[in-house]
């Protein structure tokens, strides 16, 4: 019998399970009797030669069955097997293979969950956060890593430049015995589908290299994952079945007639190998489904909490008026804003929907007065840099402020999270400014850290564009019934001139003023011709940072609907020519730089102070290192071999502008773009300026059938869930 990663087609016979005894070995050989459970539960015996087994692995068996009846024993004659892929393998196959404690094991993995595995690869030094003891951790690390070695070995594999976590990946899903180099070569798309890091025109490029070509399923199913990151990046979890095959046919440029025979077996195959998932004519990515999933179950854990065992933090209406008197508002008001508030603290987890930035800066007042009042252990969290700096200067508070990927230990190497369901966050109360901003993950993280004998509040705009990763499940909680949904509105918060720009928005009554540039306005317009925008932009800055004493790139973002735009390129260009001086461009990874011209990095880099999307101002660039500079301060340095996903911040798209506080934001607007300006993004410009949002270009018929441009509202199966419920 031989393991093989290329099988023979004449063995019709074929079983998957997962290996849960070995009933008998041959002391003279490796033949044996062992015994594997399918996934429906049942089990079933074979016999053969299995090589150097561990249990809990899962094996893809080939063979006769002797008899030919069903219960007759399964002769193998070749086979594949790879590490175990359910969560309830992994910590029985830990313990076999490393010899470490069950429970251990399982404390292990009900740490780290579905990233247990990620964890052992890539970031070791993170295990000791689990609570094992030293000694199994010893043996974990020191077992999993000569497996590892000892794997790859037999792998084949001419690692060329390859990373070993990498490979040990692939062979998880090709099995233990599987020439990866053989893999690769066959099928070169298998680097682009299990990692994200090589873009797509690349893998296609790679690919027709090896010889294999577009109209091949290979490429089909590596086009099938490009459409989902595609869709994903632009804040959707799902795809229609006919707009998925649109896009393939996009991607790859091939005619309708080359996909239809193809797209199926493709979507099969990715669909086994547990990266899609399908459910009728809908296609979304395994991991965002699971992440839906998961954020939608954990909201139940919420709805379960007693009130009698958390402190009572209410007080009475004449303690609660003597706690509100710094923010000096009229008796009326005092009572309204203490009859919200006094609301929310009765309830352990609820949403508070916003109309703008400064109301959640109001409710945050409100309660900070209240639980330091009350001495209780608090913090408030943002997404972003940006808007963290402007809570430090508005809320005056002894309340810890910190963001959100301080808040949950966002671990730099792999991204995932230190305080989890086992690690909870240690806080009596956790407030969240800017919860629209979060993304499906980055909200299950938060929601999941949060300790169950606290309380957990929710601010945000449901209204505003999608968050800066994927979906908006800050909008779609907010038509859940599980948990309370306030409106701020009704808590004595005073009108202004902001609230009124927001409903003329919303009222679709918005139009430009011509006449009169007002920048101490919420909007001020500026027209101006499309071929002059790369003119104007630069001395506006300066005219703007000189009359308002602020930084020009630190304080001011400019924002266009698509940077793909020959007129926003211009502009770029004639602001970098204006604020680098003379400073020539510095290559470094085959993209172009110049100090103190702003860039957004994807990565969170060096410790968690600067979350995924901070801006950053390169301070020296050489071919074989960049460091960089965030607002907050926190430098990074990044080598010539690290990952690093880098985007112009100069002029931003508005999915990267989500979630952060400026003093003015300019809008560019020109004729080709202005169906892309709707509600959603006004309204979301709005609340990301502190002082104007500035709407400049061709402004005459902006407002003209705004109320009727395509929603920016994502595609999500959370909302589904949520209404079904």
């Amino acid at each position: 019998m031989t393991a093989a990663a290329s099988l023979d087609p004449q063995v019709s016979n074929r079983e998957e399970g997962t290996l849960v005894n070995v009933i008998h070995r041959t002391p003279a050989s490796p033949w044996a009797i062992a015994c594997f459970r399918r996934e429906d539960g049942t089990t079933f015996e074979a016999t053969g030669d299995f090589g150097q087994t561990v249990l809990y692995e899962e094996f893809v068996l080939y063979g006769q069955r002797v008899p030919d009846i069903e219960g007759g024993d399964f002769e193998v004659q070749q086979f594949t097997s790879r590490p175990p892929r359910s969560l309830k393998a992994i910590s029985g196959y830990l313990s076999a293979l490393t010899g470490a404690s069950k429970p251990s094991t399982v404390q292990l993995v009900e740490h780290f969950g579905e990233n247990t595995i990620e964890v052992l690869e890539r970031s070791p030094d993170l295990i000791g956060d689990s609570g094992i003891p030293e000694r199994d951790i010893e043996r974990i690390l020191t077992g999993w890593k000569t497996l590892r070695s000892d794997r790859l070995a037999l792998s084949k594999m001419e690692v060329k430049g390859i990373p070993f976590h990498k490979l040990s990946k692939l062979q998880r899903y090709y099995g233990n015995e599987a020439d990866l180099n053989q893999v690769i070569k066959s099928d070169p798309y298998a680097l682009y589908v299990f990692f994200d890091d090589l873009p797509f025109h690349q893998a296609v490029a790679l690919a027709n290299q090896l010889g294999v070509g577009n109209q091949s399923e290979a490429a089909v199913r590596g086009a099938v994952i490009a459409a989902l990151r595609r869709e994903a990046w632009l804040g959707h979890s799902l795809i229609e079945g006919k707009q998925l095959g649109l896009l393939v046919m996009k991607l790859l440029r091939i005619s309708v007639e080359a996909v239809r025979p193809l797209l199926a077996p493709a979507v099969a195959e990715l669909r086994k190998q547990g990266l899609i998932h399908v459910d009728g004519r809908r296609v979304q990515l395994k991991q965002l489904h699971d992440a839906e999933q998961r954020l939608f179950s954990q909201l139940g854990r919420w709805s379960d909490i007693d009130m009698d065992d958390l402190p009572d933090l209410v007080p009475s209406e004449q303690m609660g008026l003597k706690m509100l008197k710094p923010m000096r508002l009229k008796q009326a008001q005092s009572k309204e804003l203490l009859t919200g508030v006094s609301a929310l603290l009765t309830e352990p987890f609820a949403i508070v929907e916003c109309q703008t930035y400064n109301d959640q800066l109001f409710v945050a007042k409100a309660l900070t007065l209240i639980l330091e009042a009350y001495g209780t252990d608090a913090v408030i969290t943002t997404y972003t840099l940006e808007m963290l700096r402007e809570a430090r200067n508005k809320l005056g508070t002894s309340t810890s402020l910190l963001t959100y990927a301080e808040l949950i230990g966002l671990d730099a190497q792999t991204g995932i999270p230190l305080q989890r369901a086992t690690n909870p966050i240690e806080r009596e109360v956790i407030v969240v400014l800017g919860a629209d901003a979060l993304g499906v993950e980055e909200m299950n993280y938060l929601i999941e850290a949060a300790p169950l004998d606290g309380r957990l509040y929710l601010l945000g705009c449901p209204k505003d564009l999608p968050s800066l990763s994927i979906g908006q499940p800050f909008a779609d909680l907010m038509e859940c019934s599980q948990f309370k949904a306030f409106h701020s509105r009704f808590w004595g918060i005073p009108e202004s001139a902001l609230h009124a720009t927001q409903e003329t928005i919303w009222k679709g009554t918005t139009q430009p003023d011509l006449d009169d540039f007002d920048p101490t306005q919420p909007v001020s317009w500026l027209a101006c011709g499309p071929d002059d925008l790369h003119t104007v932009m630069p001395g506006l800055l300066r005219d703007l940072a000189d009359s308002l004493d602020i930084d020009p790139l630190a304080d001011i973002r400019i924002v266009a609907p698509s940077l793909a735009h020959d007129i926003v390129k211009k502009v770029n260009e004639a602001i970098i020519a204006e604020f680098a001086g003379h400073s020539l461009p510095m290559t470094f990874q085959g993209k172009q730089y110049h100090e103190d011209i702003p860039v957004v990095v994807r990565q969170p880099l060096e410790s968690s102070d600067c979350p995924p999307f901070s801006v950053y101002w390169p301070t020296q660039i050489t071919p074989t290192t960049l460091k960089l500079k965030s607002i907050n301060g926190a430098v990074a340095s990044v080598a010539v071999e690290d990952r690093l996903d880098v985007f112009d911040a100069l002029v931003m798209t508005p999915k990267f502008v989500r979630g952060r506080r400026y003093e003015v934001v300019i809008l560019l607007a020109f004729q080709d773009q202005l169906d892309a300006i709707n509600q959603e993004l006004l309204s979301s410009l709005l609340n990301t300026s502190i002082r104007s949002l500035l709407i400049a270009g061709e402004i005459q018929q902006l407002a003209d059938g705004i109320a009727e441009r395509p929603s920016s509202r994502t595609r999500s199966k959370l909302l589904d869930w949520v209404s079904e419920r």
